[in-house]
C-alpha cells in the first residue's frame, strides 16, 4: 500500500509539471522537425513518458485520463480521451497480468506543427507471453498542459497508413470512422475576410485514408481525383447525424468533389445510412 502511495505522488509531479515543458528552446511555428537522437540526457518528454507508463502499470483510471487529450488518434481510431481508458481498462481486464516498461528511447521529433512525437521500444507482458514493440506518442497543448493526443505502434500504422480505394457517385461506399463537428468560414459576398461568417460542419475522420478516383479515369478540370483523404465534410440530415457526434460510426453514402466556398474538405460525403458502432 505504501508503494502505491509513493508512485501516486511521483505521478501527481509527472503531471504537475506538463504545462512547464519547454521545447528545448525551438520555435514550435518552424516547418522543419527537429529530431532530438536517443544519446541526449534525459528530457522532459522521457520523464512525461515515463510518468504515462508509471500510470498504465498503476491501472488508475484518473490518472490515466491525466495524460490523454480529450481527443486522441488512438491507433489509428481517432476517439475521446476517455474512450481511451475504457479500452485500456478492458485490457488489463483479459490481461490481469499486464505491465509494461520502456526498454529504448529511440528519438524525439517536433513536428512542423509544434507538437512533439516521441518513439520508444515496449516491453508488455500480458496473457503469460512477453513482446517488444516500437511505438510511438505524440504530445501536444491542451489548455496550456502537455497531453497525448496520439498513440500507436509501427505495425498499426502500416495497416492504417494503407488506403482504401473508392469512387465518386453513382459508386455508393461504406466507412468506418470519428464524427465531429468542425467550424469553416465561408468567403463573405464583399470579399473582406473580416466579415466571413463562421459555419459550423460536420465531418467524419476515416478509420484508413481514401484515395478517391474519378470514374474511368475521366478527369475534367471540376472532378479530379484525391490520394490520401483522411477526413470528409458529410451532408444530410442533422437530425440524424448530430445525435451521433463525438462517436465512432458507420456510414454509407456516396462521394463528391468540393464545388462551393462552403464545402471545406476536398472530397464531401453524402449521407444516405449512419449508425453508431458500439
Amino acid at each position: 500500500m505504501r508503494s502505491s502511495h509513493f508512485i501516486f505522488a511521483l505521478l501527481i509531479i509527472f503531471f504537475s509539471s506538463c504545462a512547464r515543458i519547454k521545447p528545448n528552446g525551438n520555435n514550435s511555428d518552424s516547418s522543419a522537425v527537429d529530431i532530438v537522437s536517443k544519446s541526449d540526457t534525459v528530457s522532459d518528454w522521457r520523464r512525461l513518458t515515463e510518468g504515462w507508463t508509471m500510470a498504465l502499470n498503476l491501472r488508475n483510471s484518473s490518472i490515466m485520463k491525466s495524460f490523454y487529450s480529450d481527443s486522441v488518434l488512438y491507433y489509428g481510431d481517432k476517439i475521446a480521451g476517455d474512450d481511451v481508458v475504457k479500452r485500456q481498462q478492458s485490457y488489463f481486464t483479459s490481461n490481469p497480468d499486464y505491465h509494461q516498461k520502456i526498454v529504448e528511447y529511440i528519438g524525439e521529433e517536433q513536428q512542423p506543427d509544434g507538437n512533439w512525437r516521441v518513439r520508444i521500444m515496449k516491453q508488455v507482458i500480458a496473457g503469460g507471453k512477453t513482446a517488444n514493440y516500437p511505438a510511438s506518442l505524440t504530445y501536444g497543448k491542451q489548455i496550456g498542459i502537455w497531453k497525448i493526443i496520439a498513440e500507436s505502434d509501427d505495425i498499426t500504422d502500416l495497416k492504417k497508413g494503407q488506403p482504401m480505394i473508392v469512387h465518386y457517385a453513382p459508386e455508393t461506399i461504406t466507412i468506418t470512422g470519428w464524427l465531429e463537428e468542425n467550424t469553416g468560414f465561408g468567403t463573405s459576398k464583399e470579399g473582406d475576410p473580416k466579415s466571413d461568417a463562421k459555419e459550423f460542419y460536420y465531418a467524419v475522420w476515416p478509420s484508413q485514408p481514401l484515395d478517391v478516383l474519378v470514374n474511368d479515369n475521366k478527369e475534367n478540370g471540376v472532378l479530379v481525383s484525391e490520394f490520401g483523404v483522411d477526413r470528409l465534410q458529410i451532408v444530410g440530415d442533422a437530425k440524424l447525424i448530430s445525435p451521433l457526434l463525438n462517436k465512432k460510426v458507420r456510414i454509407t453514402g456516396t462521394l463528391s468533389h468540393a464545388s462551393t466556398p462552403l464545402h471545406f474538405t476536398k472530397v464531401l460525403l453524402n449521407v444516405n445510412t449512419i449508425e453508431e458502432i458500439k
